[in-house]
């Protein structure tokens, strides 16, 4: 009798790199609930959350047996160890003012956009990768956004004004106020109506999020985000130049990360449920 075949399993997670910067001292403003989430919207390099007398940034990065991804893996964790305490610490002292925020720009003094720009080909193979994935996917010059249904059974956006629908994109033309130019990668999710105690749940999100083990790097951080303060998740990567497939690899990351909301905290209907 022939041996059965072998079963295809997930890489084993072999350690999870955590970077954490304690932002404190002259100049930092206080942050009350609203306006720390709001301050995530803008995070580079881990979620802020409230220190005693300062803030707290904290980001996280799985890594995996025969990693897929080492140079990856490897830069990534080094950029946010370096970064994150300069970057974060200016980019929550920014918010006192317009002038200040100018200030730290020039501090840093990082190009706000690439001199050579990825061609849109790279978004065009992005797409087809992503639709033969059976993800519904578009992109245009400088950006890939793709939908991911949270209910299983509603049409996609461009079908339904109001479908329960997840809204990834990762954009190269948005620089970032303070760190330059890189990749914007987003999750929006339909909300109905704006949710009650919105600062608490995105602190909830990220407690949720560092609490994993098999999971995409935690970069990012879950803010609140336009005139209503909805709930959304946001990483921003700054780079001087672009990295061949870096807008796919993000994809990918968000598309997993939109799939553990559908699979564990979204109801249909109802919407985000994580109590």
């Amino acid at each position: 009798m022939a041996d059965a075949p072998a079963v295809a399993q997930r890489p084993r997670v072999v350690a999870i790199a955590e970077i954490t910067a304690e932002h404190a001292g002259p100049g930092l403003p206080q942050f009350h609930p609203l306006g720390l989430q709001r301050l995530n919207a803008m995070a580079v390099y881990g979620a802020y959350d409230a220190s005693a007398g300062g803030l707290r940034q904290t980001a996280q990065y799985s890594v995996y047996a025969h990693e897929p991804a080492a140079h990856l893996a490897a830069q990534s964790i080094l950029n946010a160890f370096g970064a994150q305490l300069p970057l974060g610490r200016s980019t929550a002292v920014a918010t006192v003012s317009e002038a200040v925020m100018k200030q730290q720009r020039a501090h840093h003094h990082l190009p706000g956009r690439w001199r050579v720009p990825l061609p849109a080909a790279a978004f065009e193979a992005s797409v087809a990768a992503l639709r033969a994935r059976g993800i519904a996917a578009s992109s245009n010059a400088t950006a890939v956004w793709a939908e991911l249904p949270l209910n299983g059974s509603l049409p996609s956006g461009s079908r339904d004004p109001r479908p329960e629908t997840a809204w990834l994109r990762v954009d190269t033309a948005v620089p970032h106020p303070i760190a330059g130019a890189g990749y914007l990668a987003t999750l929006r999710l339909p909300w109905a109506r704006p949710p009650s105690r919105a600062p608490e749940l995105c602190q909830k999100l990220n407690a949720l999020e560092h609490a994993q083990v098999d999971f995409p790097p935690r970069l990012g951080a879950w803010g609140l985000f336009g005139r209503e303060d909805l709930p959304g998740y946001s990483c921003f990567l700054p780079v001087a130049e672009p990295v061949a497939d870096l807008h796919l690899t993000l994809m990918w990351w968000f598309v997993w990360r939109a799939a553990w909301i559908r699979d564990r905290y979204w109801v249909a209907e109802q919407g985000l449920c994580v109590d």
